[in-house]
């Protein structure tokens, strides 16, 4: 028999608790989809989902008899979350589909477990679990599973059309857990009916492409998808998967190049934002990085530039900057590349010495002369390698002014 890698999470009790609410009166529980997949496959699990004979009210009943928090999440398509020991545990009630609408479908409640698994998006998660740890396998989704190979249930075309979501999760799947060739009708299918994708919102889609872009396989999963027109056509003309391409060929990178959003601006551009739903901290931060690797290629790169930069924005921001000039070919040299990055990490930014009080007590007055001289001040440092003390930077400015003055 196949075992799980994985089962702590199987055999605590806030789960077992859970199957002694749900497996009352003849019932019966499993654990399905992620939560099983990953068990197998010695991934971490996450949270637990299980699928259920009884119905939504019934799990809810059982719950209040029980002292156990039940939250209706989604009781009309048959989901609850039960809440114990702090976990929240996802409980579904067996369905089958009666029509589909490209996102959501139309289901009824039964107590067929291969109806219940033949909804399902693929093979590998259509696999469950009973309390004791005993596999049911009801589409011999096991094999495909242990292999890591993705394989859409049934007629693939049927499934994408049944949410167009699907093709997008078929790209983060395989590159999260696939091995070996992608699996050739599914991507056909995915290619095929690409065009779908125009119906889905672009949180949803949002959502997906981020996940990808944390994967193991991302840049095999963006090959692919650019093969097949679907990552234009989800990023805009300008995405490139070699521009992400160049970043995986180094090692020993900062912690931002393994971050979604870092490569996501670097693979799209700063313009991505129009195709996707990012939030604005997300936009910022693709938009600084885009203007920080501007500023590096029309200065040549020069540490001067790189320092101005580090005071303006952050040494993480400027890192951000650095590896999105490397991902979009504004930086060529390896050996440059490395030296920017480690300044920008290893460089103790200065603080600008000068404040408003101080210069009011050295007589320049508020208002637009203040601002001027405050501008002039930060001109002085930066030309002076940010070395100036306070008093010799209002020394300066004074000087300044009062040549202008004469």
């Amino acid at each position: 028999m196949t075992k799980l890698q994985q089962r702590g999470w199987l055999d605590s009790s806030a789960v077992q608790r859970a199957f002694d609410v749900l497996e009352q009166d003849g019932d019966v529980a499993r654990a399905v989809g992620g939560t099983v997949r990953n068990s197998l496959l010695g991934e971490v699990v996450d949270d637990v989902d299980i699928a259920c004979t009884a119905l939504p009210d019934v799990v809810l009943a059982r719950a209040d008899a029980a002292g156990v928090k039940a939250i209706p999440t989604g009781v009309d398509h048959g989901t609850v979350t039960l809440v114990i020991e702090s976990q929240p545990i996802e409980v579904t009630c067996l369905r089958e589909d009666v029509e589909t609408h490209g996102r959501h479908a139309t289901v009824k409640f039964g107590r067929d477990w291969v109806k219940d698994a033949q909804r399902r998006d693929f093979t590998m998660n259509a696999l469950y679990v009973d309390r004791h740890g005993e596999l049911f396998d009801p589409l011999g989704g096991l094999d495909d599973c242990l292999n890591r190979h993705l394989r859409f249930i049934g007629d693939a075309r049927a499934r994408i059309r049944e949410d167009y979501l699907r093709i997008l999760r078929f790209f983060r799947f395989f590159a999260t857990y696939g091995q070996g060739e992608i699996n050739a009708d599914g991507y056909a299918a995915c290619v095929e009916l690409k065009d779908g994708l125009s119906h889905l919102s672009k949180e949803r889609i949002t959502k997906e492409v981020l996940r990808t872009l944390g994967a193991p396989r991302v840049l095999d999963a963006l090959e692919l998808m650019e093969q097949g027109g679907i990552l234009q056509l989800i990023l805009g003309e300008g995405a490139e998967s070699a521009c992400l391409a160049r970043l995986l060929e180094l090692e020993g990178l900062p912690e931002a190049a393994d971050e979604p959003v870092l490569r996501l601006g670097g693979v799209a551009g700063a313009a991505v934002s129009q195709h996707l739903r990012l939030s604005n901290a997300q936009k910022k931060r693709i938009e600084v990085a885009a203007e920080i690797a501007k500023a590096l290629r029309v200065s040549g790169h020069q540490m001067q530039e790189l320092k101005a930069l580090l005071v303006a924005h952050g040494a993480d921001a400027v890192v951000d900057g650095v590896l999105t000039a490397w991902m979009n070919g504004d930086l060529q040299d390896e050996a440059v590349l490395r030296e920017l990055l480690a300044f920008a990490q290893d460089w103790e930014i200065p603080s600008f010495p000068l404040t408003g009080k101080m210069m009011i007590a050295g007589g320049i007055p508020a208002g637009p002369e203040m601002g001027a001289a405050m501008k002039l001040a930060q001109q002085i440092w930066a030309s002076a390698d940010y070395q100036c003390s306070a008093e010799e930077l209002m020394a300066k400015v004074k000087a300044a002014v009062e040549d202008k003055a004469d």
